[in-house]
């Protein structure tokens, strides 16, 4: 044995000890890159069949249909063995390209297409390498790692709208603190505003949305009423993107503003409020608080405005209000008019706004001592959102509650402007929006969605605290007493008119 080992000219193992780097570097670099081939193409064909689930299918379906049709076509006309038969005619004779044709017609255009799509599917792999390698590299400068040194990795992207894009990493084992606590570094890497960091569909998502412009994360009543003068008869809706956004009440007619405790749901209510009462120059208002008048207490000084505590009080000045509506209507067949303008046919407009309607509204057991009067209160409101519009009489609805039992559906169908604030539930956003925008938005006070028609935007709500609702409201009061404002006509269901009359400053021929 060992003269047999002794034939070879070689040392074996010598010989593998010198070659061995060598061999192993080359093999290391055509294993390498076979897998960035492999990842390119596997991320190329994921972005092909995203694209055909996303609004880009609207460009892709098209152009994959038109190249499906060329290919059937020019294997068809035989094109592809023209061309083989181009790139060297003394080799690639017709002769020896004969046994393609023993193949059907589907095979050649299946295989075509996919030599078509080829190139592409690796442009597509190559730029969402790219993509996701600019990421790595931003996460690993701001130090965004794991214990293992690895970054969050991009799942997808999406534009929310001209101004916002969202991105959705797979966190890598990275908690949602240390996102917040590298917002500052994220926001001068983007160079953009980041407007939300949240946990995505499970705890192993983060979803980042990133804003182009400045978004102020809170604005006041006083700030923004100095700088856009409210129109005739509106209410401040809140700052966009776009700039400071107002509403007509008359374009309407009803409004619901929903959110949960602490999104800034009441003081958005509460300063359209104060907006209406200042802008509208002759309005009744009527103000439904079922908790105890609390949230409402500070309007109380405004002399056109009556606030309602009870079940009791609010069904009968629902059906007040209901009473002056048909009034109206008889006025408007009279006259062959079709809608009240206040200032023409000198006839206040009318809000009626209700503060937790869910306490209003909500299905009552028929042992509830509230029962018979819930009831009428939902008919009540059934009606007068139905058909109060040409009547000038509008209703804002704010509720806590985020539930289809909450507010009646025949109610809901009427209400074309609604204020979104931050929902904590899918159902929630559903039942305001009917879309998941509402859970998506950030934890910021006063930060909510405005919904009206078509028109859907992100807006910063203004703020205002009760000393400056006390403040204008007082100053209401004595515009009133001056006559510088007055009423057109006295409260609804009011017996004691000349009373009324000399307090609010009516006009003494009114009767």
């Amino acid at each position: 044995m060992k003269n047999h080992q002794n034939k070879y000219p070689y040392n074996r193992d010598k010989y593998q000890d010198s070659t061995s780097p060598k061999a192993d570097a080359i093999g290391r670099f055509i294993n390498e890159v076979l897998q960035e081939f492999v990842v390119v193409s596997a991320l190329g064909v994921s972005s092909l069949i995203k694209s055909l689930f996303s609004w880009h299918a609207i460009l892709v379906i098209p152009i994959l249909s038109g190249l499906g049709y060329y290919s059937w076509w020019a294997t068809g006309e035989a094109l592809h063995i023209k061309f083989i038969h181009e790139l060297d005619p003394e080799l690639f004779t017709y002769e020896r390209l004969m046994w393609m044709y023993d193949y059907h017609h589907v095979y050649h255009s299946i295989i075509f297409f996919l030599l078509i799509m080829f190139p592409i599917v690796l442009l597509l792999g190559m730029y969402a390498r790219s993509v996701r390698t600019k990421f790595k590299k931003l996460f690993l400068q701001i130090t965004l790692t794991n214990g293992l040194g690895d970054t969050p990795k991009l799942v997808r992207s999406r534009r929310l709208d001209k101004y916002r894009k969202q991105y959705i990493f797979d966190s890598n084992g990275i908690g949602l603190t240390e996102f917040h606590a590298k917002l500052e570094r994220l926001e001068s890497h983007f160079k953009k505003n980041v407007e939300m960091i949240k946990h995505g569909e499970n705890k192993g998502q983060i979803v980042i949305t990133l804003n182009k412009n400045d978004f102020p994360k809170k604005i006041t009543f006083q700030e923004i009423s100095e700088q856009i003068v409210l129109p005739l008869e509106s209410f401040y809706i809140g700052q966009s993107v776009e700039g400071i956004i107002t509403q007509k009440v008359a374009e309407l007619p009803h409004m619901l503003i929903a959110g949960t405790t602490g999104s800034g749901k009441s003081i958005f209510f509460k300063q359209a409020l104060m907006g209406l009462l200042e802008s509208c120059p002759h309005l009744q208002m009527y103000l439904i608080d079922l908790k105890g008048g609390l949230e409402m207490i500070d309007f109380v000084k405004a002399p056109n405005v009556k606030v309602i505590k009870t079940m009791e009080d609010a069904v009968k000045t629902l059906s007040q209000v209901e009473k002056e509506m048909k009034d109206r209507f008889d006025y408007l067949e009279k006259n062959g008019l079709k809608q009240i303008i206040p200032a023409k046919d000198h006839m206040d407009r009318i809000i009626v706004a209700v503060d937790e309607s869910s306490v209003l509204y909500m299905n009552r057991s028929k042992h509830d001592p509230d029962y018979e009067q819930a009831v009428a209160a939902r008919y009540l409101a059934d009606s007068i959102s139905k058909l109060s519009r040409a009547a000038a009489i509008n209703l804002l609805l704010a509720t806590q509650k985020l539930d289809r039992q909450v507010i009646p559906t025949s109610v809901s169908e009427n209400i074309s402007g609604r204020m979104a604030f931050r929902a904590n539930s899918l159902q929630g956003s559903l039942v305001v929006l009917g879309t998941k925008d509402a859970m998506e938005l950030p934890e910021i006070p006063g930060r909510g969605i405005w919904n009206f028609g078509t028109k859907k935007m992100i807006v910063q709500a203004p703020f205002i605290d009760e000393e400056t609702i006390k403040k204008r409201c007082n100053h209401l009061a004595k515009e009133f007493k001056s006559g510088k404002r007055k009423l057109l006509q006295p409260l609804v269901g009011t017996l004691e008119k000349n009373k009324i009359k000399g307090k609010l400053g009516l006009d003494p021929t009114l009767t």
